[in-house]
């Protein structure tokens, strides 16, 4: 694992409906629930639980669902999640004030 770049997703696995597990280059791993999205927008698909079940992990990291990757979310949030951080923590340094 390169320190300089969030954890990086390995693995996943679609459980019951609207939950996922992950593991992480790190070690982190567990289940995250993503009912509260299911019935938004796009999120609505993991409905059909064929569907849902086709959760993948794209060659750069995304968590994707469908045959032609329909559906993709960005791990680093469930990452988040699973270990109680916030984004500072994962990218510590300062970042640069705007200029007014």
């Amino acid at each position: 694992m390169d320190e300089s770049q969030p954890p990086q997703a390995v693995e996943v696995e679609a459980l019951q409906p609207y939950n996922l597990w992950i593991r992480f280059d790190d070690g982190v791993s567990g289940t995250v629930d993503l009912a509260q999205w299911s019935t938004r927008g796009r999120f609505a698909a993991w409905s059909d639980a064929t569907f849902f079940k086709t959760a993948h992990l794209r060659p750069y990291g995304a968590i994707a669902w469908g045959k032609d990757d329909t559906l993709e979310l960005d791990p680093t949030a469930m990452y988040l999640h699973l270990t109680g951080k916030c984004f500072e923590d994962l990218h510590p340094k300062p970042w640069p004030e705007l200029a007014g």
